[in-house]
């Protein structure tokens, strides 16, 4: 227990320090985008200051393993890294499409939104819409993933997957993702109510948020049990970049039917929990075979 209050203290202390500090100069945006950005992002390293306070006060001598940075072979690491990536693509593209289905709404075109934003920023730029969307999703997206991967893997991750799932393991596999996810979508409390994700709907949107975060916590500690860090921030990393390239396939990406951060997002995440746990119990049953009836 001491070593979990040290850990909530500096990852919600901090964060939420920050977050007061981006409200007290105008909220989200007043910044202008490069200085919301680095607030936002210094706001992210607190749960990974957290995280590397508690290894050193509490894990002295397996301080790698503690976050998830030993263990794990390069191979198995890259595997599930690279299912990492590619699930948030799944989820995002069956959210969409659950959201045309529940919501009505016609298709959104990507490229007239991003005709639309082009138009808005008064810039010349020497080339179509069309041209600038195919470059966003062959070039942009990927490179997205890749640097958001690498960010989240020094910052958010390290804290919720990286030090306090397995410090919480002892709970059994979902009571942990539970608690995980409660305090991984309270943490984002102070930007949801400036409007981050869910403008205009309050503590509405923390509640939403919050469930959002528990169903995805699932997803994360699985591949944190599979690939440790690297393959959680992976899923992450991935997350972040493909859910707002997707909101580009919605004429209106408004809650409820804001794709994956909304209903249809949500009951997709919901849907896949029991293949999840069939998957984790099929690797339990295979770990048990391969070691044997014991002496």
């Amino acid at each position: 227990m001491r070593a979990l209050s040290v850990f909530l203290l500096i990852a919600f202390g901090f964060s939420w320090a920050i977050a007061y500090l981006i409200h007290v100069t105008g909220g989200l945006g007043a910044q202008g985008p490069l200085g919301s950005l680095g607030l936002l992002s210094l706001m992210m390293m607190g749960p990974a200051l957290a995280g590397l306070v508690c290894i050193f006060i509490f894990d002295e001598g397996r301080r790698l393993a503690a976050i998830g940075l030993a263990g794990f072979g390069l191979g198995r690491i890259a595997v599930w890294t690279l299912v990492g990536w590619l699930l948030p693509i799944l989820i995002c593209a069956l959210a969409i499409g659950a959201t045309l289905a529940l919501s009505g709404q016609a298709p959104g075109d990507p490229t007239a939104v991003i005709a639309a934003q082009i138009a808005a920023s008064g810039e010349d730029i020497p080339m179509d819409a069309r041209t600038l969307l195919m470059i966003q999703l062959a070039v942009g997206l990927p490179v997205g993933i890749l640097f958001n991967t690498v960010f989240l893997m020094i910052s958010e991750e390290l804290g919720w997957r990286g030090w306090l799932q397995p410090r919480l393991s002892g709970l059994g596999f979902w009571p942990m993702c539970g608690v995980v996810g409660v305090l991984w979508g309270i943490w984002h409390a102070p930007i949801i109510l400036m409007g981050y994700n869910y403008p205009g709907l309050g503590w509405t949107g923390v509640a939403v948020m919050t469930l959002f975060t528990t169903l995805w916590t699932p997803y994360h500690a699985y591949l944190r049990e599979r690939g440790g860090l690297v393959a959680a921030a992976g899923l992450h990393g991935s997350l972040n970049a493909v859910a707002g390239v997707s909101l580009l396939f919605l004429s209106t990406p408004q809650w409820p039917w804001n794709g994956p951060l909304g209903v249809g997002g949500l009951l997709v995440l919901a849907a896949g929990l029991p293949v999840l746990a069939w998957q984790r119990q099929g690797q339990k049953k295979r770990a048990a075979s391969e070691r044997g009836p014991l002496d």
